[in-house]
């Protein structure tokens, strides 16, 4: 009966119809001694790259979580081409000087003592060097242009306003010598002692230093983080000045502090990795003593070679690694044990059967739902390669890679261990408390009071998913990549304070004709309509030199203005050097003159908000073409991810869950298993999404990743269950839905269970991190977990039961035969 029974449901299965499947089964059984060691001369050499080579993290919070082909990288390109520096590397850094902090005091009276320690600290940073794997690395080396001059101008104005009449450095536009100077890009918090903060400066908050730097390679970005954490540590020492205290923001110190939450992530896993040990110790006491080490060291060491030989193949390829890799391990760490659970559950149960026709049976109750659960963690992580996101997608490669590597070795190495090394303890007859307990909850269940309770729970959390969904707004800020308790949060906060009342956006033209009157007009309209729109100051703030060079005009009884002046204007303004506006001289004609121009906005700290604003300013430039106008925002890269993660979202949810409801199609060949498996992907994404939401989680690309692993995890749960359901639709053809749905729970309820928990163990480390990203990660998993095993045990065998049963038995068997075969089942 047992071989009869093997080769007649083996057919069945999906699994059955690969190529070569009986000739990998009888290998696996047959040498398990040969397969591991096959496994181990292949790993060695890939495994070699750690031996060999540095592994080296990139973490880039700006560029990292850009949007690829985002319409800021075109404007960045614009910027840097205006300017004749590189697009690659653009670093914009700031200094804020505040109050000496030790006094308590929030803002400083302006002196000229003052000024001069402010210049001394910009000397100071301009002087600053350190060293980097022994070289020694220079602040000259990586800066790249002066953006402090207003400052100085300040300070020597400041110096003289005593003595010449013509100098008022009344805030916010300042004037001397004729003309006129924005100061408010280094003041803030302007006299709030009185009711205006109009007039000459008597206090401030802070003042700033902006500093741009040039790193184009991976190396120069190490030498710029070196200098900038230098920076920093001297900022939290406090020990620059009696006078005046300094905090500094830079993307690189970002990217140092985005590193140690990823070095804190690592040492968690360990954590991790021990919880789980002693949680697989707990669930396989029924395995010897002997035996019982080695299983569970093939257990999470599957996994663990699998992501290993994932970042030695990356890194043959020079594929860079990012900060949010390190959670892969984790991910891979929770399918694998949950497969091992499947592996060990299915083998026990066969335990009466020969070691070939043992692993027969493991791989067909167990492979095709294994198959389907890897195929579709592995196609929703490949979906999620094509996120607008760099290190996103390339966590996603990662990961996706790794969840197939871990298929293959569950067989290739946990397998080939259970035929060695597989043995019981000496105890009672198992299945009996077992069966009577599954029957016992099945019955309950699938009573008509069961499945009210469970219909009233499910509308529950579908009322309380779609509260949180309509909640759920789109927004992400780079303070979500490093972690919480970072020093830099205190730099972040004040630098916050001053983005409130400054947030400039930049804006390169081609110039209009001034013997156009039609096209001067147009120019200044859309300049009008910039610095109408939403939260901008008006015309007083912006630094717009056309108005100056008009005005320029005026002073100097021009009557026929044009471009041809533009040389000597600069040279009276002693900004020649500035670059400021560009132009080109044909045989000592200027033409085709070119100007960044600043419309100064107030702030804000709503992520979304500022997204929405700069989608707007866009619109109102691409109304007026023949000026060829680009804007530049350094956060523009975060908009496009914050404008477009919605329809990012939609789209990449829709394909993966049209490829996901193709391959439980094509895995579990029956039309009520297929669609339940479906409807449960669906069910469990939605869910996810609104208490995510409910949980304080936004809509930003963390989310969408978040969202497609959902997809991919709700497979590993619905389809154990929905695929058993297929199988016993075809050999079970006299059970009724409570005997068959025990029966399913007995092959499936007890390993689901304990790949839940065991994935909630292994995610409990990760709540400790302070890092948004990292956390956020580990809310879904374990989201995913406790929604999966809800599905699986109560909400899938409920909804299975509303499916008709075409109960066609076999004509060829007598019915002594069918009853005994029935027992057999119910056993």
């Amino acid at each position: 009966m047992g071989m009869w029974c093997s080769a007649a449901v083996f057919q069945d299965s999906p699994v059955y119809l690969i190529p070569g499947m009986r000739v990998i089964c009888d290998w696996l059984s047959c040498h398990p001694r040969r397969t591991l060691l096959t496994v181990l001369l292949i790993l060695i050499p890939l495994l070699s790259y750690f031996a060999i080579y540095d592994f080296e993290i990139h973490s880039d919070v700006r560029r990292g979580f850009a949007q690829r082909g985002g319409r800021s990288i075109a404007e960045f390109q614009k910027f840097a081409d205006f300017y004749n520096i590189s697009c690659a590397g653009l670093e914009i850094w700031v200094v804020l000087v505040t109050q000496k902090r030790s006094t308590g005091e929030r803002y400083m009276n302006m002196s000229m003592e003052l000024l001069k320690e402010v210049e001394r600290l910009d000397e100071f940073v301009r002087n600053t060097s350190t060293t980097f794997k022994g070289e020694v690395v220079h602040f000259s080396d990586l800066h790249k242009r002066d953006i402090n001059y207003l400052f100085h101008w300040y300070k020597q104005a400041y110096l003289w306003s005593d003595f010449f009449a013509d100098i008022n450095l009344t805030f916010p536009i300042g004037e001397a010598m004729g003309h006129k100077f924005f100061i408010g890009s280094h003041f803030f918090g302007v006299n709030r002692h009185q009711e205006s903060e109009r007039g000459p400066i008597e206090q401030m908050e802070f003042v700033t230093l902006w500093y741009m730097s040039q790193v184009e390679s991976f190396k120069e970005q190490q030498r710029l983080q070196a200098l900038e954490m230098k920076l920093f540590e001297l900022s939290r020492a406090d020990n620059f000045s009696e006078l005046i205290s300094f905090d500094m923001y830079g993307d690189q110190v970002a990217n140092a502090e985005m590193l140690r939450g990823t070095f804190h992530t690592v040492k968690l896993f360990a954590l991790g990795v021990v919880l789980m040990i002693i949680f697989m110790a707990i669930a396989f006491r029924h395995i010897s003593l002997k035996s019982q080490p080695i299983l569970i060291l093939g257990a999470v060491g599957s996994p663990a070679i699998a992501t290993a030989t994932t970042f030695a193949i990356l890194g043959w390829l020079d594929f860079p690694f990012n900060s949010i890799m390190c959670i892969t391990p984790f991910l891979v760490m929770g399918i694998g044990v949950d497969d091992a659970f499947l592996l060990l559950h299915s083998w026990r149960s066969h335990g009466n059967l020969p070691a070939k026709e043992r692993m027969y049976m493991v791989i067909h109750q167990i492979g095709p739902s294994m198959a389907i659960t890897s195929a579709t963690n592995t196609l929703a992580f490949g979906i999620g390669i094509t996120s607008p996101t760099p290190q996103m997608s390339g966590f996603c490669l990662c990961t996706s890679v790794a969840i197939l590597f871990d298929f293959i070795f569950e067989f290739a190495i946990f397998g080939p261990l259970m035929v060695l090394f597989y043995d019981e303890r000496e105890e009672k007859p198992r299945g009996v408390n077992n069966t009577i307990s599954w029957e016992s909850y099945t019955k309950v269940i699938l009573s008509p009071f069961g499945k009210f309770i469970v219909v009233i729970a499910t509308v529950a959390i579908y009322v309380s998913a779609f509260i949180g969904v309509s909640r759920m707004k789109p927004s992400f800020d780079p303070s979500k990549t490093f972690p919480s308790d970072s020093d830099l949060m205190l730099s972040l906060r004040k630098f916050e304070r001053v983005q409130s009342e400054y947030s400039p956006v930049n804006f390169i033209s081609l110039l209009p004709s001034l013997m156009d009157p039609l096209e001067k007009a147009s120019f200044f309209e859309m300049i009008g309509r910039l610095e109408h729109s939403e939260s901008c100051y008006g015309p007083e703030r912006t630094q717009l030199m056309l108005r100056r060079f008009l005005e320029w005009g005026e002073s100097q009884n021009i009557t026929s203005l044009d471009y041809q002046y533009i040389p000597k204007f600069l040279a009276d303004r002693q900004i020649k050097d500035k670059a400021v506006i560009q132009y080109r001289t044909n045989n000592g004609t200027v033409d085709d003159v070119w100007m960044n121009y600043i419309v100064i906005c107030r702030g804000e700290l709503d992520w979304n908000k500022r997204a929405m604003k700069i989608d707007k300013i866009r619109k109102i430039i691409d109304d007026y073409p023949q000026f060829q106008t680009s804007l530049f925002d350094y956060d523009s890269t975060i908009y496009d991810l914050i404008i477009t993660v919605k329809d990012e979202l939609t789209k990449a949810v829709a394909i993966t869950f049209a490829c996901m409801t193709v391959a439980c199609a094509f895995m579990i060949p029956s039309i009520s298993g297929a669609s339940v498996a479906t409807l449960s992907m669906l069910s469990i994404s939605f869910s996810l999404l609104g208490f995510l939401s409910l949980w304080g989680q936004n809509l930003d690309p963390v989310t969408m990743i978040n969202v497609l692993m959902a997809i991919g995890f709700s497979v590993d749960f619905s389809a154990h269950v929905c695929y058993h359901y297929h199988i016993s639709l075809s050999e079970s053809v006299l059970l009724n839905d409570v005997e068959r749905m025990t029966k399913i729970l007995q092959a499936v309820g007890k390993p689901i269970i304990e790949a839940s928990l065991s994935t909630l163990i292994c995610m409990i480390p990760l709540f400790f991190v302070p890092v948004y990203i990292i956390v956020a990660f580990a809310k879904t998993v374990c989201l995913v977990a406790l929604l999966g095993l809800l599905h699986g045990i109560v909400i899938i065998p409920v909804c299975l039961t509303f499916f008709p049963k075409k109960r066609k038995p076999p004509f060829t068997r007598t019915p002594a035969h069918l009853e005994e075969q029935k027992e057999s089942m119910l056993t």
